[in-house]
């Protein structure tokens, strides 16, 4: 069964909505065998379910370190291990960390534990100098002085 901690009508609508198995009993978790054995008849519903891309980026099945049925797949502490026949590919999900490529995002990557994406990365790069200030940047001498120095 989807849970949702907001009110999303799609997943009211979802075929699942409502049935148990999704999310299995505790004595289940992490074990992969048996996960495959009491899940693996409902992940075939999750292959021709039309709302598979928008479960999967409300479970986010990698980051929460899921285990049960998504996307039309068995994940076990946030791997896919069983996939359905016919099950399409994973969409790339949307960053939750705001917008990349600015100070809030690189923030935000880092509260959800992500890696920085390219423009965060530079971002996080161009703060760190600022913050090392005129100090760490490393000035030649005038040519003037130079040759002062050299002719005295």
């Amino acid at each position: 069964m989807i849970t949702s901690t907001t009110s999303t009508a799609w997943t009211e609508l979802a075929p699942c909505a409502g049935l148990d198995g999704y999310l299995p009993d505790d004595a289940l978790l992490r074990r992969p065998k048996q996960l495959l054995e009491a899940c693996g008849p409902l992940m075939q519903g999750c292959a021709e379910c039309p709302f598979s891309a928008r479960c999967y980026d409300l479970v986010r099945p990698e980051a929460n370190r899921f285990d049960g049925v998504c996307a039309a797949r068995i994940w076990v502490d946030g791997k896919a291990v069983a996939a359905a026949s016919g099950s399409s590919g994973l969409p790339k999900l949307p960053s939750q960390a705001g917008t990349c490529g600015t100070s809030s995002g690189v923030a935000g990557h880092r509260r959800l534990g992500q890696a920085l994406c390219g423009l965060c990365r530079v971002t996080a790069q161009r703060a760190e100098v600022r913050r090392a200030g005129a100090a760490s940047i490393r000035k030649r001498a005038r040519r003037s002085t130079a040759l002062a120095g050299a002719a005295a």
